[in-house]
Order: C-alpha cells, then sequence, then structure tokens
C-alpha cells in the first residue's frame, strides 16, 4: 500500500511585503502537484508548484493582509505570520518601497521623526505623549489636572526625510474627542504667500483628517474622514485651499478599527485612496506641489471651531478612558 501523504508546512514566505500581483514564494515541505494556496480567504489563481519545498504564487488582485494557506493531498497548513499585501493602486504597481516605519521596539525612531515641543491653537505639544509599543506608535491627547493645560503629539520628518512624487500610505485608528482631531498629512516649507499664487512651491496636503463632531458639537462624524489641498500661505485672503467632501466609511465600519489611507501624488495631480479601493474616493490637480515635502502624523486641539468645543473637564489625565487617541500601524512611502 502507498504510504499516507504527510502535511504540508510552510516554513516561511518572500518578500513578506508585496503588492498585489506580485510573486511571493513560499518555502516548506510536502508539497504536491494537486497543491492549492489562498491568502486569508482569498484563493490564488496564479500560482506554481515549483517542488515539494517551494511554490511561486501571484498576490491576487483582492489579497489584503492575512495569513498564507496551503492545502496539499496531507491536508491543509497555514503561515505562522500574516503575510502583508500594499494596498498601492493599479497606476503605481511599478513603484518599489523607499522609506518605511513600522513602528517595531519600544521608542520613536529619532532618525526618522522629529516631536515637536511648541504651542499650537489650545494644545501643548510634548514628546511625552507619543509612546510605541506593540508595533503601534500612539499619540495621546490629554489634560494635565496640575495646570489644566492641554497637551497632544505632533511628529514630522521635516530635514530626515522628504520626498516629490509617489504613493504614500499609512495604517491608522482614532478615538476623537470633541475639539481635538487627528491627521496624516504632508508639508512643504515652502508653502507662503506668492504673487501670483506658486503651488509648485509647495503645499499642505491632507490625507486624512479625522474629527469627533463638527463645529457647535454637532453633527456626529467618528465614522467620517476628509482630505484637502492647501497652498499660498494661510493669510486671510490670499490662502486658498481645494477639498473633498466629508466622506463616510461604509456602512458598519468605524474607525475605532484599522483603515489604510493613501495618497498617489504624480506631476498630473492627486488620488486618495482608502482600504487599497480599485478608484480614489477624490481627485484634484489644483494645488499641486513640485517640492519636496515631509510627513506628518499629528493631533491637534482648537476650541469652538471645526472639530467642536473642548470638553468642560477637558480630556483627563494622561492614560485616561476620555484621551483622544490616534494610533498608527506604519508608514509607507513608495515610488518610481
Amino acid at each position: 500500500m502507498p504510504s499516507p501523504a504527510k502535511s504540508p508546512v510552510i516554513h516561511s514566505f518572500s518578500p513578506g511585503l508585496a503588492m498585489r500581483g506580485d510573486v511571493v514564494v513560499i518555502t516548506g515541505a510536502e508539497f504536491d502537484s494537486g497543491s492549492t494556496v489562498r491568502f486569508g480567504e482569498v484563493v490564488a489563481t496564479k500560482f506554481s508548484v515549483d517542488s515539494a519545498n517551494q511554490i511561486s504564487v501571484t498576490v491576487p488582485d483582492s489579497a489584503k493582509d492575512a495569513p498564507i494557506f496551503v492545502r496539499a493531498a496531507g491536508g491543509e497548513t497555514r503561515s505562522s505570520k500574516p503575510f502583508e499585501v500594499a494596498l498601492v493602486p493599479a497606476a503605481a504597481r511599478n513603484y518599489r518601497l523607499v522609506w518605511r516605519d513600522e513602528f517595531e521596539g519600544n521608542a520613536l525612531d529619532r532618525t526618522k521623526w522629529t516631536p515637536l515641543t511648541n504651542q499650537r491653537d489650545d494644545a501643548f505639544q510634548t514628546a511625552e505623549a507619543v509612546t510605541v509599543s506593540g508595533s503601534v506608535m500612539k499619540i495621546t491627547t490629554y489634560t494635565d489636572p496640575s495646570t489644566g493645560r492641554h497637551h497632544t503629539g505632533f511628529l514630522r520628518t521635516a530635514g530626515r526625510y522628504e520626498f516629490c512624487f509617489g504613493y504614500v500610505e499609512a495604517r491608522v485608528r482614532f478615538a476623537s474627542a470633541p475639539g481635538q482631531w487627528g491627521a496624516f498629512w504632508l508639508m512643504s516649507n515652502q508653502n507662503r504667500a506668492y504673487t501670483p499664487p506658486n503651488p509648485a512651491a509647495g503645499v499642505e496636503i491632507d490625507i486624512i483628517e479625522q474629527r469627533a463632531i463638527g463645529g457647535g458639537n454637532m453633527p456626529d462624524l467618528r465614522s467620517s474622514y476628509s482630505s484637502a489641498v492647501h497652498w499660498n500661505g494661510y493669510q486671510k485672503g490670499v490662502h486658498l485651499v481645494d477639498q473633498s467632501n466629508v466622506e463616510a466609511l461604509p456602512q458598519g465600519q468605524s474607525f475605532k478599527d484599522w483603515h489604510t489611507l493613501g495618497l498617489l501624488w504624480t506631476p498630473q495631480g492627486y488620488e486618495f485612496y482608502l482600504d487599497g479601493a480599485p478608484k480614489p474616493y477624490w481627485t484634484t490637480d489644483k494645488g499641486l506641489s513640485l517640492s519636496n515635502e515631509f510627513i506628518k502624523l499629528t493631533c491637534e486641539i482648537r476650541d469652538k471651531d471645526w472639530a467642536g468645543d473642548i470638553p468642560p473637564d477637558g480630556y483627563g489625565p494622561l492614560g485616561a478612558s476620555t484621551n483622544g487617541i490616534m494610533e498608527v500601524d506604519w508608514v509607507r512611502v513608495w515610488q518610481q
């Protein structure tokens, strides 16, 4: 009698992060010609069993972060860690990963980010509001009970990493509070007033701004977000802006869960993406920057403004359940 088939084993896969349409090599044992592969629940249709120890598989167009499963005659196995899918839009499939921060370790990487310590509107920025743990960076908005001052965090890559054109994305989640909002954005030090206006010198690109409520403490916007482009400085009467609608997440989804926000920036304009959708939720060719821009991850506080009123008792001491929170799993930049 033939020996019973042995269960397959996945030892590793390479690369560990790839775009849809890229080829991933799975190494292991006991693969056979009848093997099948899936990424989570998404079945791969393009693959080859190169040997009993290797499979080459094309990442499906609908794949998202998930373990890899291989089924062979002896049964099914799964990878010990999830495979990460870069949700790069089809127009950027020939780009390569040039910069990233996965927020590993237990401290902010100061070679990549500078935490600011300024006062901005009703917030005092402090490095104490920024923590890194479990591969997640967290910015906490809180109120010091001894002084009544509101504190939050403001990170930027200025002077450490700046780029012009490409696809940039971050995986984020929010627990915003009234009067406070979180943002993932780009900025150039050349964004100032010019006569005539010259956005090519540099602009502010808001990839996402997320708040709990609108001005006047209504309506509820916890599951909504918006994007914008600002140029020609900020002086009233000369400042220019183009902005998206206030967009809502699909029914049943929340920013308490992780979402990936991306910007494709080319010499033709901007395309803004959510969660790897095949089409952008907003596009514009206005305010087109041709300058290097740096990355910003920030929380801000401004009373009685577009994010509503600061709560009468503030945001509670650091660690309280009433703190405003912005969390970032990673930030990545892809370029041609």
